[in-house]
């Protein structure tokens, strides 16, 4: 690799990383379920307006930084299985503990794939990442999330296995779930959650790919959406800093996008990047990948 591209991946992989709001004080409380009474873990909460959120831990407790002047403001609680609840804050800081109610179940729509048509299995996204190249988190708030748009070759796709290349961890044991979110109709992700289940993958110190198998969950998806990677836990989440030490593969390729978010229920943003030189449409991409038969 030319010492020239090697500063043009320097300055590609500038993702946003964007302030921590100052917070005067510490709401902690807990989260169950209507009918199960017992805690749900890994609930995100958060409020969208500011960009602030959590995750609660596997015993459902969370603990969410804020500032009283926040007090007029609404707070999005959601969980896979459950309907979500938006909650006027200051309500939240009277009564923290929450308990969510299970979503009703509906007959989806079915979608077949042609039993006389033969079946392909191939890779979407990006696969072989170029070495020396990271991607990093854009924060340290539990719930931050990086992702990338995966278009479909044919529809409709079963979505087989799902991939996660980690080349770097120097922060300890972590816990993602991946999650795949629709798009809205200008193709941007949305919070809406084809998975039916928290897929969680823990990466160790050591480089690798971690992968998910979906296979039992037959999913059929005859959408583009967004495959990303959330951190839901920590061996010490205050003194993480995933902004440098952990890093995702990553590549200069066409016609894949990224996205991410600060925290739990903040708003989607598309990273921006700077490069000495015209890189003809070639953009920094991040190895979130799937394997599919259509």
């Amino acid at each position: 690799m030319t010492s020239l591209l090697r500063s043009v991946l320097c300055l590609c992989l500038g993702l946003p990383l964007l302030p921590r709001p100052a917070m005067a004080q510490q709401l902690s409380g807990t989260v169950s379920g209507a009918t199960s009474q017992q805690p749900l873990p890994f609930v995100n909460i958060g409020l969208p307006a500011r960009g602030l959120g959590t995750v609660s831990d596997e015993q459902g407790r969370y603990q969410l930084r804020y500032n009283p002047a926040y007090a007029a403001d609404t707070v999005r609680i959601s969980s896979v299985g459950f309907e979500p609840r938006l909650v006027p804050f200051a309500a939240l800081l009277a009564a923290p503990n929450v308990v969510l109610t299970p979503a009703a179940v509906s007959l989806a729509e079915v979608s077949v794939l042609a039993t006389n048509t033969k079946l392909r299995t191939h890779t979407l996204g990006l696969a072989k990442p170029s070495s020396h190249f990271d991607m990093h988190m854009s924060s340290n708030e539990l719930g931050t999330e990086l992702g990338t748009i995966i278009r479909l070759a044919r529809r409709p796709t079963l979505v087989q296995t799902l991939h996660v290349a980690v080349v770097k961890n120097e922060a300890g044991p972590l816990t993602f779930r991946l999650n795949l979110y629709r798009l809205d109709a200008k193709g941007l992700p949305t919070n809406d959650k084809l998975l039916s289940r928290d897929v969680l993958l823990t990466a160790s110190e050591t480089p690798g790919v971690l992968t998910a198998d979906l296979s039992a969950d037959h999913l059929v998806v005859d959408q583009d959406f967004l495959l990303a990677v959330e951190w839901v836990k920590g061996a010490d989440a205050v003194a993480v800093d995933l902004t440098k030490r952990l890093g995702f593969g990553g590549s200069l390729s066409y016609g894949y996008d990224i996205f991410m978010r600060r925290t739990s229920q903040a708003a989607w943003k598309k990273p921006t990047f700077k490069s000495n030189m015209p890189l003809l449409g070639l953009r920094p991409q991040v190895a979130f990948y799937t394997t599919v038969r259509d």
